[in-house]
């Protein structure tokens, strides 16, 4: 008598093959969520720096920066506050005294044509998220300003025997 034994699978490996795809499968998910968060904050990082770029874009222009702090939304969910401090001058270089006997060892004498330009720094902080967690994203940069550009002048910020600013307009 032959014998009939068919061969096939286990209840036992069907349960543990079903475990290891729920676990492998679990793990996917897992994966997949935390790339979908990582893009999401990319995505809200970047708008929050082209925002940022397009109220730093246009500070100075038109009219002359003052020092002080300004606050506002873009939309319904990135906010703003704008801090701009102006920067003491430089200290301009001191000649050096010459020694009693020796005409020459000061160098050359320094001469300085004075500081008509003011230069500020402006911070900018964009905050966006719930009550709960909140994202901020700081940027700082520096913008220079014909000192007179307040007295009457126009406010382009344009410095007299400076070389022509390149970029955008």
């Amino acid at each position: 008598m032959p014998s009939s034994r068919q061969r096939g699978f286990t209840l036992i490996e069907l349960v543990a093959a079903f475990v290891i795809f729920a676990i492998g499968f679990g793990i996917l998910l897992q994966i997949l969520t935390v790339c979908l968060r990582t893009t999401t904050q990319s995505a809200d990082y970047t708008r929050a720096a082209l925002w940022a770029q397009s109220l730093l874009d246009v500070q100075g222009v038109g009219e002359p920066l003052q020092e002080g702090s300004d606050s506002g939304q873009f939309d319904d969910k990135y906010h703003w506050q704008l801090q701009v401090t102006k920067l003491p001058p430089p200290q301009e270089p001191q000649p050096a005294v010459a020694a009693a006997g020796n005409a020459n060892a000061a160098g050359p004498n320094i001469t300085t044509l004075g500081n008509n330009i003011d230069l500020y720094q402006l911070e900018l902080v964009v905050s966006w998220g719930s009550f709960y967690l909140t994202h901020n994203a700081s940027f700082v940069t520096l913008r220079a300003q014909d000192a007179n550009a307040g007295n009457g002048n126009p406010g382009n910020g344009f410095v007299p025997g400076a070389p022509p600013a390149r970029g955008r307009q």
